[in-house]
């Protein structure tokens, strides 16, 4: 079937600059930039900030330029690169030509291989989670580099010059190309018809993967390129109810029933699976099967690539009530698994900020952090759009906060950009402290085929632990968790 022609948002959400050389002037201003709610509109166009910075890209109207501006949202033309707007109503557009400040030439010099795109910034190649050592050389996490033949190109994590996502448009083509970013080959292990598709990692497209033995490509349904994340964290539901044991890490294993398919790394045998008949994303500890029993499910609602969605809903499996309830606490985050703090001296007022947390809760519907074995917290705080670290009152302390930052978008407290306050007595009041670093860390990645293993050595059906099928509980019949 042919891939639907897919075309960015109107307004994206979420922007990528991406391509300035990592050794020239202003390559900092590299990054995702995050739509901004208030205001809604800046000189009649939307505004984009980079998460927990000042930094934005705004419209400026008198010069009919995109800007972007380290000051913020100014009613001036001050900036430190900008792209003549040419009636694009928002930055991310692959032909916009930006120009850069650049000390040397005291001017605003053109960079051709900046971008900014609503392309997704990073992409998973996947291939059948039932053969883990199928294309395991193309499976893997892919960046995006820049612009390559007038398009988005991605390359492999740790393969310099090595595998990487490409155009070709003398054919329409996405390829997947082991040997890298070549500019006069279309040369390439797969490749798929683009058809419109702005991105290789777009719904619906169709890979062909070279067949050495029959010197031809082949249409290969267990390899595709995805947004989804490579680690599902899923927590929420509470100690004291059955089937918490739900709570956990997963890993990205490969497609299962057309889609991604996530699995705990410490032998359980835990997955979260997709299942097609019914639309519904199932937490299976049963591992990978093709059947509706499940300990929990979820309406995908259209969620194609992944379970991580804030707007779904997740219904676990009860054996008091005879079948699945609704448990709105239970949420499917990609997140860092720990924050780490560090740099605030020890003998400073408040140095036991330092330390690691670990990613236990959701409060105000964002990622929350608690330290091992004491009631020390990193928690969101809605009302001011902050960060807060609570030594005293856990997560349930209000805006009293022994250290602070202005989230500024960032969805994540573990962001090097981020700029802590930390209360100091002497003083009255949350003072900066710009040696103190929250760092976002998460799981490491798992070869595959070890994490099939680990997956498929399940000690035995663990139906008994609260599972059954999820046509036991439609969708109207649901009903609140207590």
């Amino acid at each position: 079937m042919a891939a639907p022609a897919v075309a960015m948002d109107a307004d994206p959400r979420v922007i990528t600059l991406v391509g300035r050389g990592k050794d020239r002037e202003n390559q900092d201003l590299q990054g995702e930039y995050h739509r901004i709610s208030t205001p809604a509109l800046v000189h009649g166009r939307p505004a984009y900030r980079k998460p927990g910075a000042r930094t934005v890209i705004r419209y400026w109207s008198p010069t009919d330029r995109w800007i972007i501006d380290r000051e913020g949202l100014q009613e001036s033309d001050a900036c430190s690169a900008y792209a003549e707007q040419g009636g694009a109503q928002h930055p991310a557009r692959e032909d916009l030509v930006w120009r850069v400040w650049e000390s040397q030439h005291q001017q605003h010099v053109r960079d051709p291989e900046l971008v900014a795109t609503a392309a997704p910034p990073a992409l998973q190649v996947l291939g059948a989670a039932s053969r883990p050592t199928e294309h395991a050389e193309l499976r893997g996490e892919y960046r995006l580099v820049g612009l390559h033949q007038g398009r988005v190109a991605y390359r492999k994590v740790g393969a310099a010059g090595g595998p990487c996502l490409r155009y070709w448009p003398a054919a329409d083509r996405w390829l997947l190309d082991e040997a890298g970013l070549r500019n006069e080959s279309e040369a390439c292990t797969a490749y798929a018809e683009a058809r419109g598709a702005l991105s290789p990692g777009a719904p619906g497209l169709v890979w062909y993967v070279r067949d050495a033995a029959r010197g031809c490509y082949v249409a290969d349904g267990g390899l595709v390129a995805t947004v989804a994340p490579a680690v599902v964290e899923l927590l929420g539901r509470e100690a004291s109810k059955e089937n918490v044991i739900m709570n956990g890490s997963y890993h990205l294993l490969g497609l299962h029933a057309g889609r991604p398919a996530f699995g705990k790394a410490d032998g359980s045998g835990h997955v979260i699976r997709y299942w097609p008949k019914e639309d519904r994303w199932l937490v299976d500890f049963d591992g990978l099967q093709d059947r509706d029993v499940c300990n929990a499910y979820a309406e995908a609602q259209g969620s194609r690539d992944h379970p991580v969605d804030s707007s779904i809903v997740w219904h676990v499996w009860e054996s008091t009530k005879g079948k699945h309830l609704t448990d709105r606490t239970v949420r499917a985050l990609s997140a860092s698994h720990w924050v780490r703090i560090s740099g605030r001296e020890p003998g400073k007022e408040n140095a036991a900020i330092n330390g690691d947390y670990v990613l236990v809760t959701v409060v105000e519907g964002k990622a929350a952090y608690k330290k091992k074995g004491t009631n020390h917290v990193i928690r969101y705080w809605l009302a001011e759009d902050r960060w807060i670290v609570d030594l005293e009152s856990g997560f349930d302390g209000g805006d009293v906060a022994n250290a602070y930052a202005d989230a500024k978008g960032a969805d994540n407290p573990g962001s090097g950009v981020l700029v802590w306050h930390v209360w100091e007595t002497a003083k009255g009041r949350h003072a900066v402290d710009s040696e103190v670093l929250a760092e976002g860390l998460r799981h490491a990645a798992i070869d595959p085929v070890q994490l099939a293993a680990l997956v498929n050595a399940r000690p035995g059906c663990q139906s008994g632990t609260g599972a059954a099928t999820t046509t036991t509980a439609p969708a109207a019949a649901v009903q609140g968790g207590g």
